[in-house]
């Protein structure tokens, strides 16, 4: 076997291609198996990372070197054989269709070797089988490299095999567009396209997208001043942002109002990953246009909640709205709705025969004029009540209810019948446990019992459900100070706000409310503070318990929920 070192001289005069104002760090010292002598070569660094020109190994390894942490490189090629496969999780077996592997520039070496983490297969495609690649196999790697977190060299989300053993992928007839006007893709189409994307990039023809608007994001003033509009439109299971986009027929828009939330569109634009600090945020870049408009039949929300998980309805608003739409039409779309439970009527308790119970709701749990009906709604989970052993609501407990509404015979606004159910109740948001399950609101974990909770996760794979973890501030990391560019920050909070070894890591978190911090008056959290976190977990590449990036928030800083200004 032969030991494999880079030559000194030759990665600094290949950093110096990439930057002329940074040194390039020492190389890394490449294992080598014990008992061995071995051979020493010397590894020089080649390519310019194109196509025609694809970096070796070692080039790569260098560029990673003058990158700061977290700073993403352009779009590069990369040549060299896969020395390790960690995993390959194919489609259908699995959603994700990527794999995650290492390349070097000797067959049969881990010397050097260089991560592509959960990249695709030749030309883009999800795996469908863990067949397709091999140790051995000479690769060509199209994407981006980042040095993750400072000390992690390695080809971001999303890098493609553009070549393998020599083998490209079959080029496939093109299209003028990604759907038609009379046969549009739906936004979870899109969002599949975009996913399959590298960071940044853009498809290369437009495409037509059917979905209906559920959030206008720009402000009636910036409407009237820049006659474009930022919305989300959403096939009820992705959503996709459409960025700056114009009327129908490519016109400008002149006032707020011309489109609404509940109206369904098919727009034309091309199709982006765009990331933000990290995020990736499905999009339709800026040059899209409305060609089909269909006004919907619920009028848009009013009032200072949308009936979204982030801006639940009161139950006054939910009255209000509900009675506006059409008699006995059940809405096309789920709401949150949030209040207290004033009384469980005794024929409709939760039991293990039905699973659905009828009850009101209010403000704060009295009985007043404008109490919301929650008909025959399911439990937490969306499940039945099945398991008597299992929290029966009463009165007094506060709910968030999720599901489709309905101005029945139109006087009676409620939710529909077993199409609604209890999204959170009293904080808790699974089954089982009852209100004061570790990891609830009623009983948010400590730094060490979250650390001991999350590691038992599988790696790298997402909580399916919001945890709270409560702990004071260490200290907030200078790079990702609160700040109206990226609205997200990371810090460690421990019990007692010290330095120590169970401290939890709280990485790109929101801010109060779920929202982005988006105004230096509010008040930033410091050292000392106390904060309750909720939201996603992940168990990182199987040994960092953390939140998962701009998916959790603070639910409270020092007792407030209430982002309000300081």
């Amino acid at each position: 076997m032969k030991k494999i070192i880079y030559s000194m001289l030759m990665l600094a005069m290949a950093a110096m291609t990439f930057t002329s104002c940074e040194d390039v760090p020492e190389p890394y010292a490449w294992p080598t198996p014990s008992g061995e002598e071995e051979e020493e070569v010397v590894v020089t660094p080649t390519g310019s990372g194109t196509l025609d020109d694809p970096y070796n190994v070692a080039a790569a390894q260098a560029l990673i070197q003058t990158l700061g942490a977290d700073v993403q490189s352009e779009e590069i090629y990369v040549k060299g054989f896969i020395s390790q496969i960690e995993d390959i999780s194919p489609v259908p077996e699995t959603t994700y269709g990527n794999a995650t592997y290492w390349i070097s520039d000797t067959k049969g070496s881990t010397a050097g070797q260089l991560e592509i983490y959960r990249g695709y297969s030749l030309g883009g495609e999800k795996f469908t089988s863990k067949d397709e690649i091999k140790e051995g196999d000479e690769v060509i790697v199209k994407g981006k490299v980042v040095n993750f977190r400072g000390n992690t060299p390695e080809f971001t989300t999303g890098s493609s095999i553009y070549s393998l053993n020599g083998k490209q992928a079959e080029e496939k007839p093109v299209s003028e567009t990604i759907g038609t006007l009379e046969e549009p893709i739906t936004v979870s189409k899109a969002v599949e396209m975009i996913n399959a994307l590298a960071d940044g990039g853009t498809t290369d023809q437009d495409a037509y997208v059917k979905g209906k608007i559920t959030t206008i994001k720009t402000t009636d003033e910036n409407i009237a001043k820049y006659k474009n509009i930022d919305y989300i439109i959403s096939d009820g299971t992705h959503e996709l942002t459409v960025f700056r986009g114009k009327n129908l027929d490519n016109t400008d828009f002149t006032e707020a109002g011309q489109i609404n939330v509940g109206d369904e569109v098919v727009v034309l634009g091309k199709l982006t990953k765009y990331v933000n600090n990290g995020n990736v945020i499905p999009e339709m870049v800026q040059g899209n246009y409305i060609v089909k408009l269909t006004k919907g039949s619920t009028p848009p929300p009013s009032g200072g909640n949308d009936g979204s998980l982030a801006k639940p309805f009161t139950p006054a608003e939910a009255n209000a709205f509900i009675s506006q739409m059409e008699a006995s039409v059940n809405s096309t779309e789920d709401y949150y709705i949030k209040g207290k439970i004033i009384d469980i009527e005794d024929k409709n308790q939760f039991g293990t025969q039905y699973g659905n119970c009828t009850f009101y709701i209010s403000d704060d749990g009295t009985d007043k004029d404008d109490k919301f009906l929650v008909y025959r709604t399911l439990y937490l989970g969306n499940e039945k009540y099945s398991d008597d052993s299992w929290t029966k609501p009463k009165a007094g407990d506060e709910v968030i209810i999720c599901g489709k509404v309905v101005n029945y015979k139109g006087n009676t606004p409620e939710t529909v019948q077993n199409q609604s159910y209890i999204y959170s109740l009293n904080g808790q948001t699974s089954i089982g446990g009852g209100s004061d399950a570790p990891g609830t609101l009623a009983k948010p974990f400590t730094p060490a019992e979250a650390n001991a909770f999350i590691l038992q996760m599988e790696a790298g794979v997402n909580s399916t459900q919001d945890y709270y973890i409560k702990g004071k501030v260490i200290d907030i990391e200078d790079k990702n100070q609160f700040s109206t560019q990226y609205g997200n920050c990371t810090f460690y909070i421990s019990d007692d706000g010290t330095d120590k070894d169970d401290k939890f890591l709280v990485y790109r978190t929101l801010y109060l409310g779920n929202k982005k911090y988006e105004d230096d008056s509010w008040t930033k959290p410091k050292a000392g503070d106390e904060v309750i976190i909720c939201g996603k977990v992940v168990n990182y590449k199987g040994n960092t318990p953390e939140t998962v990036q701009n998916q959790s928030y603070i639910y409270s800083l020092n007792g407030s929920t209430n982002s309000r200004r300081h």
